[in-house]
Parts: structure tokens; C-alpha cells; sequence
């Protein structure tokens, strides 16, 4: 295995298969996979890029991303990167706050910054999208029996006049 690094990053070129975490899940991926991944998400590379620094074709990370493994892996990743730089975004809006050149700005900041900001999108589940709902109830009891027999006294329809 050889070892180099990109950006600080120490990017790892082993074919052997090894256990990473993501999230909940144990999965299975070569190194160099995951080396690819973490070069796209930490380093901000294009596919494309972060395969070459991990030493493979673009197509075989392609084809790796299309596991789903692989992909668990990649958006647990996106998600942490996602989460970490929440606390700068929040930094941000702050200083939009606080400045005067741009009124509807500050308008939008503060409001994001009332309304929680993207803890509402975090949640899943939490977004309520327009829609129909059908709640089907059990039901209670059994219906009885209905008879379908022909009443003897029914008069006879002429059809001859239709």
C-alpha cells in the first residue's frame, strides 16, 4: 500500500477491501474508494479529480458510487460535512444582520436566523408537502348478511312501452 497526501489529507491506494462506517452501518470498500470519496467531499474535488489523487479511472469510481455501500458511505460523509459547517453559516448570517448596505438582506438573515435556519430541512420527515391522505380504519364488527333473492311479489315490468 502506498500512502501520499493532497491537501493535508493522507490519501491511502490499497486494492484490499476494508470495513468503514457509515453512519449506523459497517460497509465494505477498497481504500482507494474511499480515498476518492473523501477527496470529493473534504477537499471539494470533481469525481473525476479526486480519482486520480486516489490512483484510479474516473469510470471505476463511478462504477464503485453506483453500490450502495459505497454511496451510504458518501452521503454519510456529506452529511457530517454538511453538519459541521452549520455553526459558519449561522456565523454568517449574523454578520448579514449587522451590516447596512442591503436592508432586504438583513430582512432574510433574520428571519432564516428566527426560523432556526435548515434545522427544519434536518428532520426528516419534518417537511410537509401538499398531498392527500387516506387513513383507512379497520372495521368494527362484522356486517351481516345481506339476501339478494328475488321477492315472489314483485309485479312484473312491462318492457314493450321502452
Amino acid at each position: 500500500m502506498t500512502e501520499g497526501a493532497v491537501g493535508g489529507m493522507p490519501i491511502s491506494t490499497s486494492r484490499t477491501p476494508q470495513r468503514v462506517q457509515a453512519g449506523n452501518r459497517t460497509v465494505r470498500m477498497t481504500a482507494r474508494v474511499r480515498s476518492a470519496i473523501e477527496a470529493m467531499v473534504w477537499l471539494g474535488l470533481k469525481r473525476d479529480e479526486a480519482a486520480k489523487v486516489a490512483g484510479m479511472r474516473d469510470n471505476s469510481l463511478y462504477v464503485a458510487l453506483r453500490k450502495p455501500d459505497v454511496r451510504a458511505f458518501y452521503l454519510s460523509e456529506c452529511e457530517v460535512l454538511r453538519l459541521s459547517g452549520r455553526a459558519r453559516r449561522i456565523h454568517r448570517l449574523e454578520a448579514v444582520v449587522e451590516q447596512d448596505s442591503n436592508m432586504m438582506a438583513v430582512v432574510q438573515a433574520s428571519r432564516t436566523l428566527d426560523d432556526g435556519g435548515d434545522e427544519r430541512l434536518a428532520a426528516p420527515g419534518a417537511a410537509q408537502t401538499p398531498g392527500v391522505v387516506i387513513v383507512i380504519h379497520p372495521a368494527v364488527g362484522t356486517p351481516g348478511a345481506v339476501d339478494v333473492t328475488p321477492a315472489a311479489s314483485a309485479p312484473a315490468v312491462d318492457r314493450q312501452g321502452d
